[in-house]
């Protein structure tokens, strides 16, 4: 099982910053969202066992997945080819909201 890693993608400041359409977050918001990229980085590890299937790219459709007031889009890339963007495969956290409950 490979050891899945996630990051925000482009970066932080665009994603969960308080740059144009990031969500800026307070920072006990951006640790919660933290805590579930992890657990979607850990349940991706279980999910994808083994080498890429033959003729796909390696890459998810955009997913969805909301707990609480959160809402996370996101990619799971397998890919992990090394080519500088990363050394292994990550989930890549996309967007980021904040809906009242």
């Amino acid at each position: 099982m490979a050891d899945w890693a996630w990051v925000f993608e482009p970066d932080a400041d665009n994603v969960v910053g308080d740059t144009p359409g990031g969500a800026n977050l307070s920072e006990p918001d951006r640790r919660e969202v933290e805590k579930i990229a992890q657990e979607l980085a850990d349940a991706a590890a279980v999910k994808y066992i083994g080498p890429i299937e033959y003729g796909t790219s390696g890459i998810s459709p955009v997913l969805t997945y909301a707990r609480g007031p959160y809402l996370l889009w996101y990619l799971e890339d397998q890919r992990g080819d090394g080519e500088g963007i990363d050394d292994g495969p990550c989930v890549r956290i996309l967007k980021v909201a904040i809906w009242p409950v």
